[in-house]
């Protein structure tokens, strides 16, 4: 036989539960706001996918993110406050991502209680802004560099960072050649050896990379990115996003949504 409930405690829970809202009774999410939240959302993955990759060419997408977002969304009146707060939040998801792509946590949750700490001494929302630009461009470097650390020459590794830089424009193996002051036999020779990826491979490869990222935390079409990882053609990107991944840039973008 059950117990009975002690009234005082079913009193408590009675009045509990009237003070709990029903889902969806209270607080509805408009169409248009749900529709903004999703694209913060996917601007947030792209952005800490960023620090998880390491990619020192982070500058564009981290400028974009400011149209689409400008941090947590619960408005108090102190600004400066409100601003610390998204310091921390975001410095808070940064650190976590950049341990996921390799940063060792005895760095990353040091640097993060550096940050956090920088923006609590700051008085003005400016200087948390440079704070925050300045801390994410240290976690992503910090997370490069751990990731650089493959076994690469120097040469081999000024020729990765280069098409990383450059992954919005054509890339010519004579100009990794010039950088590294090798003929470009000898560099290709040598890029392979070490990469396992000839460097039209590997350029390929990159290019595939930052595609993705863009199908996911973008309203692009394939033509405009195409367009802007400088394929020649539509049709050749999507050529080679099939041969990359085994299915077209618009089947990608619908299994992510």
């Amino acid at each position: 036989m059950a117990e009975k409930l002690d009234p005082r405690v079913q009193a408590d829970y009675l009045t509990l539960e009237k003070a709990i809202p029903k889902i969806g009774q209270s607080y509805k999410i408009s169409p248009k706001e749900g529709h903004d939240r999703n694209k913060v959302y996917r601007m947030e993955k792209a952005l800490l996918a960023m620090v998880r990759n390491g990619d020192i060419n982070y500058q564009a997408a981290l400028q974009g993110s400011a149209s689409i977002s400008t941090g947590v969304p619960v408005k108090g009146r102190d600004p400066l406050r409100q601003a610390k707060t998204n310091l921390t939040v975001f410095t808070s998801l940064v650190c976590r991502a950049a341990m996921e792509g390799g940063l060792s946590p005895e760095i990353a949750y040091p640097l993060g209680d550096y940050y956090i700490q920088a923006g609590e001494d700051s008085w003005s929302i400016k200087d948390l802004e440079s704070l925050t630009m300045a801390m994410y461009h240290d976690f992503i470097f910090r997370v490069h560099h751990a990731r650089a650390d493959r076994g690469y020459s120097l040469a081999v590794q000024k020729c990765c960072d280069y098409i990383e830089l450059s992954i919005d424009r054509r890339i010519y193996i004579k100009d990794l050649a010039a950088i590294c002051g090798y003929t470009e036999y000898y560099l290709s020779d040598k890029f392979k050896k070490e990469t396992g990826l000839s460097i039209n491979a590997y350029i390929k490869r990159a290019k595939i990379e930052r595609a993705k990222l863009i199908l996911e935390s973008t309203e692009r079409s394939v033509s405009e990115i195409a367009e802007h990882l400088a394929f020649n053609t539509t049709n050749y990107f999507i050529q080679c996003f099939k041969d990359e991944t085994g299915i077209t840039p618009a089947q990608y973008r619908k299994q992510k949504r």
